[in-house]
């Protein structure tokens, strides 16, 4: 399926695409060009080692390629087509604050065949990374490809007391939140994430993000998979976006198109959730909320769902 075939809840797409002319123009007087290496017969990749406002130049992809001496297609380990990065040896403490990182990519296109990849990946411990205008489609039906992936892995979220199971993790996302011996939750630092006007298609996740004060908005996100953005920590914006999900793969007790963890005070507005899965699919929550208190979710539109939210936890909401 081409998600930018006229179809329910992909008309937002046209109302971005007006936006990035103008939001791309306003832009390029102010930052730089995004730095791109050839990687020969591996396809072009993005390279950020510094803070900055940087813009997309180009189309980047990746191509499949037979690896002979493995006997099989070559993995590339969750590798991105734009990385965030530090340079090597840096010992430094690293940035944060909103904007810290900026990447317009003014309408172009990431786009990758392989399986283990990642659109946009932010692997320096820096915060305050901004997303905006452009496309990114990653193989379908890999679980393993992901669109955007801006976790922290264990240092998200700050945790002042040892736990086996760190938040943030893959294998401890469907865990309840551990607490320390006084019943005291972890606390999240700000990441500041900002996410706006992309289209992802993968076959995997759209999204992961965590820490507090992330922000999705005015984006269509489509995946093969069950879970289109997964987001832990408090304090997060989710609105104007379109998500279209087609139920594949495995299924796990807390699916859902939007799967929120220790997200207290989220606000979640405006959105179009869609399953389009097949005639034996099944679709999973539209929300799903782990130890997630005070969310507010309104003004949504569900399709194809039998199930608007579900609780998990020490969760509260209110749904308008």
């Amino acid at each position: 399926m081409n998600i930018f075939n006229p179809g329910p809840g992909r008309m937002i797409l046209a109302s971005c695409l007006l936006f990035q002319t103008l939001d791309s123009t306003a832009a390029e007087a102010t930052c730089v060009s995004l730095p791109v290496t050839d990687g020969a017969h591996y396809g072009y990749r993005g390279y950020i080692d510094a803070p900055g406002n940087y813009c997309l130049q180009r189309d980047l992809s990746a191509t499949r390629l037979f690896d002979i001496h493995a006997g099989g297609w070559k993995s590339f380990g969750s590798e991105g087509l734009i990385s965030i990065s530090i340079p090597f040896g840096s010992k430094g403490i690293q940035p944060r604050g909103k904007g810290t990182y900026t990447i317009d990519l003014q309408g172009h296109r990431l786009a990758a065949e392989p399986d283990e990849m990642v659109g946009i990946e932010n692997r320096s411990g820096g915060l305050g990374v901004t997303i905006r205008n452009g496309r990114i489609e990653m193989a379908r039906g890999s679980r393993l490809n992901k669109g955007i992936l801006l976790q922290r892995y264990e240092r998200t979220p700050t945790v002042k007391w040892q736990q086996e199971c760190a938040v943030g993790l893959k294998k401890c996302e469907d865990v309840p939140t551990p607490r320390d011996a006084n019943g005291r939750a972890p606390t999240y630092a700000n990441s500041d994430y900002l996410i706006e006007k992309v289209s992802i298609h993968a076959g995997g996740r759209g999204i992961e993000m965590g820490g507090g004060g992330n922000v999705l908005r005015d984006s269509v996100i489509e995946v093969d998979s069950r879970v289109a953005v997964f987001q832990f920590g408090p304090h997060a914006v989710i609105e104007n976006n379109t998500f279209i999900v087609h139920g594949k793969g495995d299924k796990t007790p807390f699916d859902a198109t939007l799967k929120l963890r220790d997200a207290q005070g989220a606000i979640v507005r405006n959105n179009t959730f869609i399953f389009e899965g097949g005639l034996f699919a099944s679709a999973p929550a539209a929300i799903n909320l782990l130890d997630s208190k005070d969310v507010l979710i309104e003004g949504n539109t569900f399709k194809g769902f039998e199930q608007k939210v579900r609780v998990n936890g020490d969760s509260t909401y209110t749904l308008k």
